[in-house]
């Protein structure tokens, strides 16, 4: 039989990582699976690992290992993995996490008997930054969506309605093709954009309750670099950017139910990334004035837009004001509300 999955690992200075999870890939009991490991111009002994597992691994001679001559991001080459995915669907994985032996077969069986866009399972998120590695599961209730709009108006329903990552999802590898959507070509975020705007696209999708997936947060990794001493305002630029080409990429869905809960969320995020920057106002260089801030809260609609709404209009309408009102009042009141809620 032809394989018809592939687990797509983007590789990136992992040398500490990508052993235990391409083993955890290799060890699935799903036997038809391509491995796919684009190495985005390490400068680490990544590589070479993936190499010598290649050609010592039973299942290495379904390994593809494709080098890029020099790095171009983790967006770009999320995409270069989308491009190169030769079976009918694709996996995610990053590089410094690892998924259970079943995982394949349990989201495969999904997939194939409900034929899905999509098929996600549930997680756990393993802090390696805290003494004692505590463990955040993240159960998905059983769900099916097969109605048009059912699943983005499950996904805009609250702040957490649905994972922002794009890892450990099975995803039907024409029908991503076909919604035309790709990785923004950053470092930071790119999960978030695409899969804000992935779910608007998505008309069959399974949430299974089986945990699939362990994520590992690591303090040295490229997804937690703000556990840093110090980072950099351009840094946080280029993830504001990602929200706002979110913001800014809803024309098509404006009509639809589901929009004041997709405009609370990404505007949620935005208040909650300024809450960030005001907890870490003194390791950030150089840094934001309270314009800079303010600037980040602005919707991208107008006011007669927002108080048009059909549902959600309040909670729009005060996130609207944050990004109108003189800055000071404006950062004053995220000030308060940050702080009793424990963000800042």
């Amino acid at each position: 039989m032809v394989n018809d999955v592939t687990i797509g690992i983007p590789l990136y200075r992992a040398e500490k990582f990508i052993k235990e999870c391409l083993n955890s890939a290799l060890a699935q009991t799903y036997p038809y699976i391509d491995f796919l490991v684009i190495d985005d111009a390490c400068d680490d002994h990544s590589a070479e690992i993936v190499s010598q597992i290649q050609t010592e691994h039973p299942r290495g001679e379904n390994i593809r290992l494709i080098r890029h001559a020099q790095n171009v991001g983790i967006g770009k080459t999320r995409n270069h993995l989308i491009a190169e995915t030769q079976t009918k669907y694709l996996f995610f994985l990053d590089a410094d996490d690892v998924i259970i032996d079943n995982a394949i077969m349990l989201l495969y069986e999904a997939a194939e008997r409900y034929q899905t866009d999509l098929v996600y399972g549930s997680h756990e998120q393993i802090d390696m930054t805290i003494t004692g590695h505590p463990v955040s599961p993240i159960i998905y209730k059983p769900r099916h969506f097969f109605q048009p709009d059912e699943y983005p108006t499950y996904v805009y329903r609250k702040y957490d309605g649905i994972q922002a990552q794009v890892w450990n999802a099975l995803v039907n590898v024409e029908w991503f093709r076909s919604t035309g959507l790709r990785f923004l070509p950053i470092n930071y975020w790119e999960d978030f954009a695409l899969t804000m705007d992935l779910a608007t696209y998505a008309s069959r999708v399974v949430l299974l309750s089986d945990v699939t997936y362990y994520y590992y947060r690591h303090s040295d990794s490229l997804s937690n670099a703000s556990d840093s001493n110090r980072f950099a305002k351009d840094t946080i630029l280029k993830t504001i950017g990602a929200i706002n080409h979110v913001k800014q990429n809803s024309d098509r869905i404006k009509h639809k139910s589901y929009f004041p809960g997709r405009m609370v969320k990404v505007m949620m995020t935005d208040f909650y990334i300024v809450c960030n920057i005001l907890k870490n106002k003194d390791k950030i260089q150089p840094s934001f004035s309270k314009r800079e801030l303010q600037d980040i809260m602005k919707s991208p609609l107008s006011f007669r837009e927002t108080i048009s709404l059909n549902n959600r209009k309040l909670e729009n309408l005060f996130l609207y004001m944050l990004g109108v009102l003189p800055p000071s009042l404006s950062i004053g009141i995220i000030t308060v509300l940050g702080k009793h809620k424990g963000l800042i």
